[in-house]
């Protein structure tokens, strides 16, 4: 899903030495997924728009994430709401084998979990959509682009056959 929610994004960035060295890092666009602190740029509350033609997958037109710290080794907790839409997650690292997983439940009593171990501009993350209403799971990705500081797209895709298909299309706007 779209923890992406998320799905997702980058590393804090240290402080540089000088003060013409700190003004070039803090203008420059994180790197999602590098390291254990690869997402905590996310932290704070987002506003995202869905660009996708609705249809009953796709989600709301318009929904709002909020990212804060758990406590709990460094995971990000997740919730987005929208017009009939709830979702709660996490952004998890494991250090051991520099994985990312992102764990979803839905208001419904779907879930859906997601794994990468990209870093980058651009991070893709593949998983497995469980519908708890018809009892079927899909295959899913997300791609998530970090476009410029304070702003990320997620392309969410499920597998028809051996095709991917856009299920919804997020520009998300940091507040």
């Amino acid at each position: 899903m779209r923890t992406f929610l998320l799905l997702a994004l980058v590393a804090l960035l240290a402080a540089a030495p000088s003060a013409a060295q700190s003004q070039t890092a803090m203008s420059a666009v994180p790197t999602m997924g590098s390291g254990p602190h690869g997402y905590d740029f996310l932290i704070g509350t987002w506003s995202c728009v869905n660009g996708a033609e609705y249809t009953p997958i796709s989600g709301p037109r318009s929904t709002t994430e909020r990212f804060t710290l758990s406590g709990q080794n460094g995971a990000i907790f997740i919730r987005t709401t929208g017009n009939n839409f709830d979702v709660s997650g996490y952004i998890a690292y494991n250090a051991r084998t520099r994985t990312w997983s992102n764990p979803v439940a839905y208001a419904d009593g779907s879930n859906s979990t997601e794994t990468s171990k990209a870093g980058g501009s651009k991070t893709v993350w593949y998983g497995t959509y469980s519908d708890f209403i018809t009892g079927k799971s899909t295959d899913i990705r997300d791609t998530y682009t970090l476009t410029a500081r304070g702003r990320f797209t997620d392309l969410g895709e499920s597998k028809s056959g051996p095709f991917w298909k856009k299920t919804y299309f997020t520009t998300c706007t940091k507040f």
